[in-house]
């Protein structure tokens, strides 16, 4: 089966959701909410990919969702986010193949 991006945005929209079901911080739930109002606006594909990384990016480090999740006995919610961190490099590499960029070479 051939995944398109926006089969990918889909996924990745309903795992912004299931992440917000655990997220009691409400800084991180206005975030998660703002990362859904923004894929609601077209994006071109290089929009798209930067907008993964920045998603990814946020998803490591100190009071990180992921780190929220690591400290969390609920084990879904961590796969959740771990879910999440592998789409956003999906979407970041497959926007990059169709823009014709070699996304190994991008930081």
């Amino acid at each position: 089966m051939v995944r398109t991006i926006s089969d990918l945005v889909s996924e990745y929209d309903d795992l912004l959701i299931k992440i917000q079901e655990f997220v009691r911080d409400s800084r991180w739930v206005s975030v998660l909410q703002s990362w859904r109002e923004e894929l609601k606006s077209p994006l071109g594909k290089e929009q798209l990919g930067a907008h993964a990384k920045r998603t990814a990016r946020a998803l490591a480090g100190m009071e990180s969702i992921g780190d929220i999740a690591s400290a969390d006995p609920n084990r879904e919610f961590l796969a959740e986010v771990e879910d999440l961190f592998a789409k956003c490099k999906e979407i970041r590499e497959l926007c990059e193949a169709q823009s014709g960029r070699d996304p190994n070479l991008s930081s």
